[in-house]
């Protein structure tokens, strides 16, 4: 069976001589003096599996890269670092390198006669004007490390930073038709992450409204599945039509967190009810307990989507990405067990400890690996992005359940992520471990920024728990390498946003004691997630048999008051606790008496 994942349709692009990223084929190109055509591709994308059925089938094609090329085929997801890197505009993403591995250039989907005209054109270059190309190659290496140095810590975090991100996000805002963004539309869940934030923190009538016209937009929209539930990668048009008939794990859970965070935030069922149906289906369409793992992705290069709800079978049903990734089910750990009690279904907290303890069983045996199965871990790296999420995760389950052992190796992880991704001088964290013999441009060790905020926030949480002061000092490090750079991501900084302010802000930490399932319990969990304080901690324990009683317990910093029972109470004890850390001469038990 070939190592390399080509379309499911019937094809011929295994007829190409592919060769596997790494040292080998790079002095294979290097000994037969042939330039590297470099293919990334992936198992959900509609045009990578045209191109493999079209233009890798094309038998000229195939003679053409055999004879002239060393070519080189990637899974975008397997290695994101390569992607990362060599990407030229989207997927299919077909470039064109140096036998060292520096880039020429390159192209998406190119049909059998354009990649024919590519070809010719660029092997008659390679033959007769070398060193032009080698130029451009190193010049772009030297554009691209020098782009990497700029992510380095020095300013401070200016306590406008967050009024500055939220005007980049809503200038990005589509009034007409919800969301962000024009044309492609996207979901962009940590958008509405942000917003969300900002609406429960300030109350604006405005973050409101661009809250319900998005999520609305969403729901009635082509880009939610009415069928089988859960969301496309995208839509071709604006007002959430022609969807790409892809489902993305990581953007499923995403809109799960936000569905879930919005319903309560505005008050409306509805919402919850979109959030439990994607978990449904992530459960039903990805999940696969074998492993225990989520798988990565549901394919788009099928009939079955066009089909009506009467004529869906489960023999056309498109296939699912067969690995799990590491970075993507650490945050299905995250979001399952924050939906496990507001959904008030207690199976979902047992599955997501479930994959937890399948990716951090890995870590601690030494074999961490992005891409795993049922049958184990692959040889594929463990990126920095991978340690984030597992860190987050632990945290996510210490929070969840008390329990001192998730808490033990959440730090034993935020060790491992320092010790192999920390810049000790510049602050932040490069995506990948330090490669002194990496090929092309896997020299250059980068600052992902949606990585690091996923980090800071985890650092940030671990601080508040363990008291420990080096942790908030990474995350201040780590947020401060981007405050040059951060403009660059447009309104996809919208998380770096919420982990600024949650740094300039004391933890209110708010623990709830009671039942999933039990509506007391629920009323206590909302009130929670409605408090305005900007860093909201909210942890849950599991009551003792027999007690029926919800309660919610406070504290600020090392300050805690006594248990609370409803959510008024709730409120009014986090208001007052807040007004007397402004004004800390105040006796406490004036500002609560009776307790």
């Amino acid at each position: 069976m070939s190592e390399f994942r080509f379309s499911t349709n019937p094809n011929q692009a295994h007829l190409v001589n592919w060769q596997p990223w790494g040292p080998a084929a790079f002095a294979k190109a290097q000994e037969e003096d042939k330039p590297v055509l470099l293919s990334i591709s992936a198992v959900w994308c509609y045009w990578c599996h045209v191109m493999d059925e079209t233009t890798y089938s094309d038998p000229e094609v195939q003679d053409l890269l055999n004879e002239h090329f060393v070519t080189v085929r990637v899974d975008n997801d397997h290695r994101p670092d390569i992607n990362s890197r060599y990407n030229v505009g989207g997927w299919p993403t077909t470039a064109f390198l140096t036998g060292h591995g520096g880039l020429i250039g390159g192209a998406t989907y190119l049909p059998p006669e354009q990649l024919i005209s590519m070809i010719s054109e660029f092997a008659e270059a390679y033959q007769n004007d070398r060193t032009t190309l080698y130029t451009q190659a190193r010049d772009l290496l030297k554009t691209r490390k020098d782009h990497a140095k700029k992510a380095v810590a020095g300013e401070e975090l200016e306590g406008s930073m967050v009024d500055r991100v939220s005007r980049i996000v809503a200038g990005s805002y589509d009034a007409a038709n919800g969301g962000f963004g024009s044309e492609p539309k996207f979901p962009n869940s940590s958008i509405i992450h942000f917003v969300n934030h900002l609406y429960r923190t300030g109350g604006e009538d405005f973050h409101a409204a661009m809250l319900t016209k998005t999520l609305d937009s969403m729901c009635e929209g082509q880009v939610l599945d009415a069928s089988d539930g859960g969301f496309f990668r995208h839509c071709a048009k604006a007002d959430w039509s022609e969807p790409q008939l892809e489902k993305m794990l990581e953007d499923n859970l995403g809109l799960v967190r936000e569905f879930l965070e919005a319903g309560i935030l505005l008050d409306q069922p509805r919402y919850r009810e979109t959030a439990k149906q994607t978990v449904d289906y992530l459960l039903e369409h990805l999940y696969d307990p074998a492993v225990p793992g989520f798988r990565g992705s549901q394919g788009a290069h099928s009939d079955y989507f066009s089909m009506g709800p009467e004529q869906r079978t489960e023999a056309a049903r498109p296939a699912p990405d067969p690995s799990c990734y590491a970075n993507g089910n650490g945050l299905a750990v995250t979001v399952l067990l924050d939906a496990a009690w507001k959904l008030g279904e207690p199976s979902l907290q047992t599955t997501a400890l479930q994959v937890l303890d399948r990716l951090d069983s890995m870590a601690q045996a030494g074999s961490f690996s992005h891409v795993y199965s049922e049958q184990g871990p692959s040889e594929a790296p463990a990126f920095f992005t991978d340690w984030a999420w597992l860190l987050t995760a632990l945290i996510q389950a210490h929070g969840n359940t008390a329990a001192e052992s998730y808490l033990e190796r959440a730090v034993a992880v935020a060790q491992t992520m320092v010790d192999r991704f920390f810049d000790q001088e510049g602050g932040g964290f490069f995506d990948i471990e330090d490669q002194p013999d990496g090929i092309g441009h896997l020299q250059v060790r980068e600052k992902i920024l949606a990585d690091n905020t996923v980090a800071a926030q985890a650092l940030i949480r671990l601080h508040q728990t363990t008291r420990n002061e080096d942790y908030r000092q990474i995350a201040e490090a780590t947020l401060s390498a981007f405050v040059e750079t951060f403009r660059e991501q447009g309104e996809f900084a919208a998380d770096y946003g919420l982990a600024v302010n949650l740094l300039q802000n004391s933890t209110v930490e708010v623990t709830i004691e009671g039942r999933p399932e039990d509506i007391a319990c629920q009323e206590l969990l909302a009130a929670a997630a409605r408090l305005p304080q900007p860093n909201l901690d909210i942890k849950t324990v599991m009551a003792a048999d027999g007690d029926t009683v919800a309660r919610a317990h406070v504290c600020l910093d090392t300050v805690c008051l006594p248990p609370v029972d409803s959510p008024t109470e709730l409120a009014g004890a986090v208001a007052g606790l807040t007004r007397q850390q402004e004004n800390p001469f105040q006796d406490i038990f004036q500002v609560f008496p009776g307790n």
